[in-house]
């Protein structure tokens, strides 16, 4: 158990990608006062916990709904990290979500700047509604193991609440190629995680055994 709950909060982690949103975060709030700000990070960190919440609870009864299989939905959304995991190796992830941020300055207000683009794409973004929908087929029925099981959701919004918070301070100290060099590292294992979803996905539809 232990075990899964450490994979699943790298998998989160790396879906996230809370160190990225520390620049990001500090150049869509410059210029704002220490209580806008706050309000800012805690309405983002509020709603895409909610998202991803959502996606945990009512994603598989969706897939139900729509006669999605889980295999299925593993092998797309494996594709899909595998794509997420591409951008970051080849440093192409940073660049699109900080050119979302340069357009939300342009248009958003700041009660919609907390929900775009920072709760959803920036930390409850596709890869990590999958992420969450994937990780909530492991859930059990017994509450102690549905708690444990929804930790990691919790772990990884207050890692981006605190990356926000922190985002102030350290944007200016925390150098870009350390940056690119934890992209490229948590790149190629969310890439081999979504790897295992794809191998798994095809096992389980085709009934293979390993």
């Amino acid at each position: 158990m232990f075990d899964q709950v450490i994979e699943s909060v790298i998998l989160l982690f790396v879906a996230v990608d809370p160190i990225a949103l520390i620049p990001i975060f500090a150049s869509l709030t410059q210029g704002l006062s220490k209580q806008d700000t706050k309000k800012v990070y805690i309405h983002a960190s509020l709603v895409a916990f909610g998202i991803l919440s959502a996606f945990w609870l009512f994603g598989s009864s969706l897939l139900a709904v729509m006669g999605i299989s889980m295999s299925s939905f593993k092998i797309i959304g494996g594709l899909f990290l595998i794509a997420i995991a591409f951008q970051m190796v080849f440093e192409q992830r940073q660049e699109r979500r900080q050119n979302t941020a340069d357009t939300a300055l342009d248009d958003e207000s700041l009660q919609s700047l907390a929900i775009f683009p920072l709760a959803t794409p920036l930390i409850a973004g596709p890869g990590a509604m999958t992420a969450a929908l994937l990780l909530a087929e492991k859930r059990s029925s017994e509450p102690l193991e549905m708690l444990i099981n929804f930790t990691p959701i919790i772990a990884i919004i207050l890692m981006a609440a605190i990356a926000m918070w922190l985002s102030a301070n350290l944007a200016n100290k925390v150098s870009p190629t350390i940056i690119t060099v934890v992209q490229k590292i948590f790149g190629i294992l969310l890439g081999a995680l979504a790897i295992e979803f794809v191998v798994s996905g095809i096992r389980e539809s085709f009934n293979l055994i390993g």
